[in-house]
């Protein structure tokens, strides 16, 4: 590939509709070695050794900068979900422009998928799996999906492939007007349902994860307060809070938003939160 024209454009329009650059590996080939077999799934190849591994990487890092230089990138993402344990190990190890993996959350029939859950790995990569893809996302199991995610973590990951739009399996035969009609009803239903959930990039999801994962949390409570203690709070921690036997009043060390009910998110700015309690409220 000599020209970089069109990678150059799309990218730059990208950035700046504060966007980011995210990794998806060399020409498409998931990171696994010769142990890893696709069987009958995928015709994919496999990597013959770790020194081609880290090759591909740097390779990719390289075209990434020499594309679009004033970007700044962190998130990979495996092709098909595919990443095989030595792959992931490799990672951590060689190659530190990397500092998260958006793979999947749920499991499915195969056993190639790389499975997540939300936190950070030992060698302080950061997990962070997409929950819901493409724009056919009004279908019941995707929207399902979405919800449980919201009530767990308050968290909404999306992830879209280009060829999306080509793959009858994707959508492509509902046609480009249900396509993008069926992202922009899932973006509105979000919106709606989750009005006070925060819209970051990649690596800022990352972060948050890191921060969150992080954190460890103590109550007092008494009959006119909650009190919090947080360790490990390094600029803002984000909480869910339900409010048992009470109503919240004032509060310092950080904010709070009603969700539903007595349920509310808190945003912490101070190791310690004081929330006020005044008396009534669901139990």
């Amino acid at each position: 590939q000599t020209d970089n024209t069109q990678f150059e454009y799309y990218g730059g329009l990208l950035l700046r509709q504060n966007g980011e650059i995210g990794y998806h590996g060399y020409n498409h080939q998931p990171l696994v070695l010769p142990n890893t077999h696709y069987g009958k799934e995928y015709a994919y190849a496999q990597w013959p050794n770790r020194k081609a591994i880290v090759a591909s990487l740097q390779e990719l890092i390289a075209f990434q900068k020499d594309v679009l230089p004033a970007a700044t990138s962190s998130v990979y993402v495996p092709p098909s979900n595919i990443l095989s344990q030595e792959a992931r190990k490799i990672i951590g190890e060689d190659v530190p422009q990397i500092r998260a993996i958006a793979s999947t959350y749920m499991p499915s029939d195969s056993s190639l998928p790389y499975i997540q859950e939300f936190g950070v790995a030992a060698d302080g990569v950061v997990e962070a799996p997409r929950i819901v893809s493409g724009g056919m996302v009004g279908d019941t199991y995707m929207r399902l999906a979405a919800v449980s995610e919201l009530n767990m973590h308050y968290v909404s990951t999306h992830f879209m492939h280009p060829d999306d739009l080509l793959d009858e399996d994707r959508g492509a035969k509902e046609g480009w007007e249900t396509y993008r009609k069926g992202l922009e009803d899932y973006l509105d239903w979000l919106e709606q349902s989750a009005p006070s959930i925060r819209m970051q990039t990649g690596t800022e999801c990352a972060a948050a994860v890191q921060r969150f994962s992080g954190l460890t949390v103590s109550m007092e409570t008494t009959d006119t307060s909650w009190d919090l203690k947080l360790g490990n709070l390094t600029d803002q921690g984000w909480l869910m809070f339900r409010a048992s036997n009470g109503t919240p009043g004032n509060v310092r060390g950080g904010s709070l938003t009603k969700l539903t009910g007595n349920l509310y998110l808190l945003k912490a700015t101070s190791a310690t939160v004081h929330i006020e309690r005044k008396t009534g409220g669901a139990a």
